[in-house]
């Protein structure tokens, strides 16, 4: 999971939020009279282009540039089922995400699931609060730096960075106490390290070996290796498994996100 800023609030939302302060999401999705269909329309775009493409979760590629729109869907970090008169967390602007399917297509296996949809599995089976604030990070909660995840280059499996979290600056609200609890709960409950996903980050990590050799086959020093494939892969807004990549690039990543004014 990466630092994810968000832009302003889409006109058609603020729109038929004033129009309808009270409508359920399902509604304002199919509203055909306050501008509700092309708010979801505008909240869908707006979100990819504030996460850069990937999932708010897992950071897969959620770009939809291969024309499937189901691999992109919006999640409500807070339930929206858990709106009270005096609070629509449907209609939230700060409360919403986009995130891929979390694998729940009809061939994956529930272990499999993971992001919005493994969630709220847990949240169904009363291991998470809807109101899941100090229990998960948000994207809105996390830093630019420093980078609270690592990721284990044999299994794939992302862990806390022990350092990283000890030395970041406090997160509010946590409920847990550490930040080092709050990102490993958040990997439990996303089930950000179930097979499918794993697999994906192993691919990866080999690819970016690969680019090592390949740039030390061309001459290039040990420190130009790792300072090309920041470029590579650090040059547009993102790549998918973008904290893993990080991750694997270690210190190389940090200058250089720092040198491009990294900001999620």
């Amino acid at each position: 999971m990466k630092a994810v800023s968000k832009g302003d609030e889409p006109p058609a939302l603020t729109h038929f939020r004033s129009r309808c302060p009270q409508a359920t999401w399902e509604a304002m999705r199919n509203d055909p009279y306050f501008e509700g269909q092309e708010a979801y329309t505008q909240i869908r775009n707006q979100l990819l282009k504030d996460q850069g493409g990937i999932c708010a979760y897992c950071e897969l590629d959620i770009s939809i540039r291969d024309n499937r729109p189901l691999k992109c869907r919006v999640e409500h970090f807070h339930s929206k089922s858990d709106s009270t008169p005096s609070k629509n967390w449907a209609l939230d602007w700060n409360n919403l995400l986009a995130v891929c399917n979390g694998g729940s297509n009809p061939d994956v296996k529930v272990e499999n699931l993971s992001c919005d949809a493994h969630k709220d599995r847990m949240i169904r089976k009363g291991k998470l609060s809807k109101a899941c604030e100090g229990w998960i990070l948000s994207p809105l909660q996390v830093n630019s730096f420093p980078n609270l995840f690592k990721v284990n280059h044999f299994s794939g499996k992302l862990e806390p960075d022990e350092r990283a979290c000890s030395e970041a600056l406090p997160i509010q609200p946590n409920t847990l106490g550490s930040t080092r609890e709050l990102v490993q709960n958040t990997i439990d409950m996303l089930n950000l390290n179930c097979d499918r996903l794993c697999q994906e980050r192993r691919i990866l990590i080999r690819t970016i070996e690969q680019g090592k050799k390949e740039q030390r086959k061309k001459g290039f020093s040990p420190t130009e290796c790792i300072e090309n494939l920041c470029k590579r892969y650090f040059h547009f807004r993102w790549h998918q498994f973008f904290s893993t990549i990080r991750a694997c690039l270690g210190q190389a990543a940090e200058k250089y996100l720092q040198k491009i004014d990294y900001n999620g």
